[in-house]
């Protein structure tokens, strides 16, 4: 062949991915609403003549015949999810169904305005797309592109899929990971957590003369498994420390608390509509102790944290004290953050929860809560003992199908092989990591046991969060790693 990816310049190879995400960018695509952008993909690969396969949830299923003279090689699939975890920043007005993202490229990143950017996996895709287009610039093997949908919110897709689009495969290249240089081998297991409650209300006592909301803002938020050992603070957790703090002192009815984005999210923010017989500059200072306070212990990590109290008019209905309490008792029983870690490896998170997620309406609370363990036995615990919690404060629970640990494999042959040609490239040798993370081969290697696995990506920062950021630089040679294993497969027996 007359050219390689490999001999490109990087500057080309970055600026096709990027128009190729840019038009991604245009297609609103969160989880369980990914119709639109599972159509778009369907007929990119029908303008190339590439049969392609749309299943019922809305999946990809892709088959890119071999170079001459390479059709006996491994079957390799090369593998991202479409949707993406689509939030903004306070004041920026948003609709995720029906806005597109608007994209902001600089010298060194790219991100987005007021909102998250998506490259979790929007590049993933992007970069496979790019690598279709340019097949015939390189020697492969038989490749099959899947691309999911839902794996934000439960990875359904991944679940749903036939196993028989994994069947003949011995490799797969999975292309959702965060940090260019690092090949993740293993990932956490997961289950969603759902705890709710019947509300009841009463009028506020004319004595509470104190009607105020607080709000509680300026946190780092972030991913709940690759960020939950930074330090990050959990607003809905600092909310309940406020009221708590107020209510040492006088009396206290809550009229509405809401707080955090999804259940995979740090919640970055919280608010409390409250009444109380507490004077507002009594309010005032117990919210400047509590920032102190956080400030003192986070402000290494945290260091913009804010928490300010307004008079408000009197709500309408407050809390009965009894739900008040059952509320409050169980957000303070959950432990959100890190529940336990390697010995060898303190860095490797094993064991973890987040508390995502509260809603309130005139009917019901809602909590929604995430916990993460890199064992499937761990998270029959975590089930376990968040059941009895909701229990103990007359809540009721859901929790999800497990989503199942990914074991790493010490005898990867794929694992080898891309250490080889990464450090061809670099020039040094790449980390391997167990993350604490859910990941969608956790899925892929049950429906195929002898499917031999990895995780990469290009560097992103602050995923789930309006600071979102791709590292531009990582981007064609996340590339050029992708074509380099991709030929070294269909060269090896």
């Amino acid at each position: 062949m007359s050219e390689t990816i490999l001999n490109r310049a990087d500057a080309e190879i970055l600026d096709d991915v990027l128009a190729k995400f840019s038009r991604l960018a245009e297609i609103p695509r969160p989880s369980k609403h990914e119709a639109q952008v599972s159509n778009f993909l369907k007929r990119f690969f029908e303008e190339r003549g590439v049969k392609v396969v749309q299943d019922g949830l809305k999946n990809i299923i892709a088959e890119i015949p071999a170079s001459p003279g390479k059709e006996n090689s491994q079957l390799t699939i090369l593998q991202a999810h479409m949707d993406m975890v689509c939030v903004a920043a306070d004041g920026v007005d948003f609709n995720p169904t029906r806005d597109p993202i608007k994209l902001i490229r600089g010298e060194k990143f790219l991100s987005a305005q007021g909102t998250s950017l998506g490259a979790d996996d929007g590049i993933g895709i992007a970069e496979i797309l790019y690598i279709v287009d340019n097949r015939d610039a390189f020697e492969h093997g038989r490749l099959r592109v899947i691309f999911t949908v839902d794996e934000e919110q439960g990875m359904s897709g991944a679940h749903g899929l036939n196993k028989k689009f994994f069947g003949g495969a011995k490799f797969l290249i999975n292309c959702d990971s965060e940090r260019f240089g690092e090949i993740v081998a293993g990932s956490a297991g997961s289950v969603h957590v759902k705890f709710w409650r019947e509300l009841h209300y009463v009028r506020p006592d004319t004595k509470l003369y104190t009607n105020v909301a607080i709000n509680i803002g300026g946190l780092r938020g972030g991913h709940s498994g690759e960020e939950i050992s930074s330090g990050r603070i959990n607003a809905i957790k600092v909310a309940v420390q406020i009221m708590n703090n107020i209510s040492r002192h006088a009396k206290i009815r809550l009229s509405n608390l809401s707080g955090g984005r999804a259940y995979n999210v740090i919640p970055d923010g919280a608010k409390i509509i409250c009444a109380t017989d507490l004077p507002i500059d009594d309010v005032h200072e117990i919210c400047a102790d509590v920032q102190r306070r956080l400030t003192k212990i986070f402000g290494a990590t945290e260091p913009n944290i804010k928490i300010a109290a307004q008079l408000i008019n009197r709500p309408d209905k407050v809390l009965h004290a009894k739900d008040y309490n059952c509320l409050t008792n169980l957000i303070t029983l959950i432990h959100s953050g890190v529940y336990m870690v390697n010995p060898a490896d303190p860095a490797q998170v094993l064991a973890s929860a987040n508390l995502g997620v509260v809603h309130m309406n005139d009917k019901i609370v809602e909590l929604k809560i995430l916990p993460r363990a890199n064992s499937d036995e761990q998270v029959e615990e975590f089930i376990a003992g968040f059941s009895q919690a909701a229990q103990l404060c007359s809540f009721e629970s859901k929790f999800e199908p497990p989503t199942p640990a990914w074991n790493f494999r010490a005898d990867s042959k794929l694992l080898r092989l891309a250490t080889e040609i990464f450090t061809e490239q670099t020039g040094h040798a790449p980390a391997v990591k167990v993350i604490h993370a859910g990941l969608e081969p956790s899925y892929f290697a049950q429906k195929n046991s002898a499917l031999d696995i990895i995780s990469i990506g290009t560097t992103n920062e602050n995923i789930h969060s309006p600071n979102e950021r791709l590292h531009l630089e990582t981007v064609a040679p996340h590339v050029k790693f992708i074509v380099g294993m991709l030929e070294k497969i269909s060269a090896t027996d």
